[in-house]
Parts: structure tokens; sequence; C-alpha cells
């Protein structure tokens, strides 16, 4: 069996057992990946499969844990909402002080690997919007070697080729601006403070 028909095999029986129930984060993330590897092909097809065998394989497991619990245990124990989760994820791991200090002497932790993944999320949103709005305000009758048109229909085809490319395009683009304005902003202090030493 190819592991096309073993992902949907196993797809399918996952949504049959009720799968968007035990975690419907989770589940939404296999569906949006079964779409996109559908969408894709070659190698990127390949590799995007297997990733998603892979994350089903591992959702059946918890899904049959779940079962597992469910029917072992004839009293319902309080299932935490999504929010109470989520916030028990983000909170540090417990350690002694002495431990926390060595092995983070600032007192800062790390992410959330959710929290990434949805900071990623919006910033890809965000990468999205603004590459829209700049092509929607393209300027009329541009001839054909016009460099606005240019950057603009390069931003384009990464948006449709390879979003993953453009979002790191872009924070490079960003961190050049930034740079470039804070560069400015130094070079205006030191000719004010020329000028005043001149009066």
């Amino acid at each position: 069996m190819s592991e096309t028909t073993a992902s949907n095999t196993l797809m399918q029986s996952l949504r049959d057992a009720g799968a968007g129930h035990v975690d419907a984060v989770g589940w939404h993330y296999i569906e949006v990946l079964a779409k996109r590897t559908q969408s894709q092909s070659g190698l990127a097809q390949a590799l995007l499969r297997d990733k998603l065998l892979h994350a089903l394989q591992a959702f059946e497991v918890r899904v049959t844990a779940h079962r597992a619990v469910a029917t072992s245990d004839p009293v319902p124990a309080a299932v935490p909402s999504p929010m109470a989760t989520l916030l028990q994820d983000m909170a540090p791991p417990i350690q002694d002080a002495p431990v926390r200090a060595a092995i983070d002497p600032f007192g800062t932790h790390r992410e959330s690997p959710r929290v990434r993944q949805f900071r990623k999320q919006l910033r890809q949103i965000n990468v999205q919007k603004r590459v829209s709005k700049a092509i929607a305000r393209a300027p009329q009758n541009a001839g054909p070697i016009n460099s606005h048109m240019l950057v603009l229909r390069a931003l384009g085809l990464m948006r449709d080729i390879s979003p993953d490319y453009l979002n790191r395009f872009m924070t490079h683009v960003d961190t050049l601006l930034c740079l470039q304005e804070s560069d400015r902003l130094r070079q205006t202090a030191t000719k004010n403070k020329a000028q005043a030493n001149k009066k």
C-alpha cells in the first residue's frame, strides 16, 4: 500500500473516530497539511506526504490513548479547556531555583512551540496582506521594464511559488529598512550636534 493510500485510509478512520473532538487544533493542522500535500508535486509532495503520515500516526496514538482512558474510567474526568491547555503549555517548567539560575541566569524561558507557531502564522498572514495591498496599488499604464512593476511582479511570483521564501525575504527587507532608518537618525543627530557646536 502506497504512502498516499495509507495516509488517506488513516485520515478517514481518524475522522470517523471523531479526531476533531480529541484535539481540534491538531486535527486542523493535519487537514491543512493534507490539502497542501495534494497541491504540491514532485519532491515537495513526497516530503509533505511523509510529514503527513508521521503526523497522522502520532495523532492516532493520542486518539487511541484518549479512547482507552475514556473506556477504562467510568467516572467522567474533568477535561481542561483548550485555553487552560494552552496556558499550561506556555508556563515555564518548574525547577529548583539554583538549577533555574544556572540554566537561565536572566530568568527568561524558552517560548512554547505553539506560541512560536502562532506567531509565525501571524507573520505570514501579515506578509500576505502587505504584498496583496502593494500589488493592488500598482501604478497604472506602467511600462514592461518599470522598476516598481518588476518588483511587484517578483513579489507576486514569490507569493505563488514559495510563501516561505517570501516570508524570509520580507524579514530581510524589513531588517534592512530598520538599519537604514537608524543610520538616517544617527546621521541627523550628528549633523544637528555639529550645527549646535558651530553656533
